[in-house]
């Protein structure tokens, strides 16, 4: 059973790996971008030609994405780095402290992203404004704010079709395991014609065992 636990240790880790490396590959391209915008001449001329209100939305999203998608970029490499080589050369229980780690981890990288992300959507909107005359900006507005309530929908829709709960995990798993092993210990020594109460005294050793272990 233990081994069955580190077995599933081991998989719910290379999940979150595999998580914040995506989340990592999206932000990096999304940094590129922003980079690309801000440090275009052509807009950084019409936008010193414009309003201080402007210079300070363009200036202040633009900036504020790339700093958001950048610390996403940053935290998902060093949890991806640092989670599995902990797990691999830590201490006696470091897979399970490793993946949790990782879990706590990764919301933050995710805030991140989704907050640099509305960033860029918000900055686009203004440099179609700074480049586009008033019917062009107008319809490029309106497309991304349409895109933009669907990307949120749908990932709203995606999150409540895979929420498990808070306290779902790996640990519940084990803990439908341990309760089958247990049910297959009590028919097990019940079919040899061990007497019942020795059973259940040794049944509640092995609870407790494995929980101490969960």
């Amino acid at each position: 059973m233990q081994a069955q636990a580190v077995q599933i240790k081991n998989i719910e880790m290379e999940n979150l790996d595999r998580y914040l490396q995506s989340i990592g590959t999206q932000a990096s391209l999304i940094t590129g971008f922003a980079v690309t915008i801000a440090l275009s001449s052509d807009l950084i001329s019409l936008t010193n030609q414009s309003s201080q209100l402007v210079q300070f939305l363009h200036y202040g999203t633009i900036i504020t994405c790339l700093s958001l998608e950048f610390y996403c970029v940053q935290n998902s490499t060093l949890v991806s780095v640092f989670g599995p080589t902990y797990a691999l050369n830590g201490p006696r229980g470091s897979m399970h402290s490793a993946v949790k780690a990782m879990k706590e981890e990764r919301m933050t990288i995710l805030y991140a992203f989704g907050g640099g992300a509305v960033m860029f959507g918000a900055n686009v909107i203004i440099v179609a404004w700074l480049i586009m005359r008033t019917v062009s900006a107008v319809l490029s507005t309106l497309i991304v704010l349409v895109t933009g309530y669907f990307i949120s929908t749908s990932a709203h829709r995606i999150g409540q079709k895979f929420y498990l709960g808070e306290n779902m995990g790996t640990d519940e798993i084990k803990k439908v395991k341990a309760g089958e092993y247990l049910d297959g210990v009590r028919v097990m020594e019940t079919s040899r014609g061990i007497d019942e109460r020795k059973i259940e005294r040794g049944l509640n050793v092995l609870r407790n065992n494995s929980g101490q272990s969960l």
